[in-house]
């Protein structure tokens, strides 16, 4: 039993810490499918250390110490950035808050893998074992995937392929170091306080350079979904509140129900992120990557429409005058804006608006003054 809670332990808590890192992710500009992908990788480096390094010290060409202080770090590193290598080609990797969310997952599935290794191999203080690792090594491992994603982000959009490498190596260096180091202060006998300091040190500046991310995404929004096709200036306002969504639609949820300012919300975060898209083409060197990332917007505004459907027409319409350009409140643009489609479409079948003004205009005199 004790085993088993501590293998629960083991697993739980370090997905904890990747929902965390996901949550941060506002815009869903990242991929579920690359975080699972990436977690799955972490699993198989993880697998390929557990041959590498023993066969290392087995055959003589290092020795354990410096297996576990320099060669280690430096190989597991290596093999838990490889997935990134293949997904910062993919248009689900926008910028690098993603790179940082996809090499964290990396990262996290190595670690749980590892931890299950040590867990099952001292079942005596398996729950205290399990309580360590979670807080420590484990961080410190997706903490050093999670920098070189961030560096593999910052470099997709220079043009120079040196800068792109010197971004790489940068960031590779860094995670090396950082778990190197880690390595080799767990070894020489530190306190294990200093291990939780480390570990969550590691994990608050992947937290704070995701939110960095989020931060600079955010003003893509602002910058450019004005101009961004397919979006309507009332949208816009709305989108670029998109932080205070609960509150915004508040009150659309009151008239309109529940699922229906869900089905709004989901609207305007696609506008978002197809302003999120727009930078990137501007951004974006490469022309393959370019041509691409124009593909997922067409496919993105295809979505976008069927969207609008299922919002309707009215709602929509409230949606649009949530910010009102001018003092007119809200209801009296809503009856203007209906009065006005029923008069282009007089007529015609199947437009099923009723012209309020001209039943008004019809009824006796008597009875308008009731």
């Amino acid at each position: 039993m004790t085993s088993v809670i501590a293998l629960v332990i083991a697993a739980i808590i370090p997905l904890g810490f990747l929902y965390a890192i996901k949550a941060i992710d506002f815009y869903q500009t990242g991929s579920l499918k690359f975080i699972a992908i990436s977690g799955a990788w972490g699993i198989i480096a993880y697998l390929l250390a557990a041959q590498i390094n023993p066969a290392l010290i087995g055959k003589g060409i290092l020795s354990k110490d410096a297996v576990l202080r320099f060669a280690g770090p430096a190989i597991e590193e290596i093999l838990k950035g490889l997935i990134l290598l293949f997904l910062v080609r993919r248009t689900d990797f926008k910028y690098f808050l993603d790179g940082a969310i996809y090499g964290f997952a990396s990262g996290i599935g190595f670690a749980i893998f590892e931890n299950f290794e040590y867990v099952l191999g001292h079942q005596s203080v398996a729950i205290e074992l399990a309580i360590s690792r979670v807080l420590s090594t484990n961080l410190i491992h997706a903490t050093g995937s999670a920098l070189i994603g961030i560096a593999l982000g910052l470099a997709r959009f220079d043009r120079s392929a040196l800068y792109r490498t010197l971004y790489l190596l940068g960031g590779l260096t860094l995670a090396i170091s950082i778990h190197s180091g880690f390595n080799n202060m767990v070894n020489d006998g530190v306190a294990l306080l200093f291990a939780f300091a480390a570990g969550f040190a590691g994990a608050g500046i992947i937290y704070f350079a995701a939110r960095r991310g989020l931060k600079d995404e955010k003003s893509w929004v602002h910058e450019k979904i004005s101009v961004t096709e397919g979006v309507t200036s009332g949208e816009a306002k709305v989108v670029q509140r998109l932080e205070d969504a609960d509150e915004l639609l508040g009150s659309l949820a009151t008239r309109f129900g529940a699922d229906k300012a869900s089905q709004c919300e989901k609207f305007l975060m696609m506008q978002a992120q197809l302003a999120i898209q727009v930078k990137m083409t501007e951004k974006m060197q490469d022309p393959k990557m370019r041509l691409a990332i124009e593909a997922q917007m067409n496919e993105l505004h295809n979505k976008m429409n069927e969207a609008r459907k299922e919002v309707g027409a009215y709602c929509m319409l409230y949606l649009r005058n949530i910010f009102p350009e001018d003092d007119a409140t809200l209801m009296k643009l809503m009856q203007n804006r209906i009065a006005a489609s029923a008069a282009a479409n007089r007529g015609k079948a199947g437009t099923g608006v009723w012209d309020l003004s001209d039943r008004l205009k019809s009824k006796p005199a008597a009875d308008q003054g009731n």
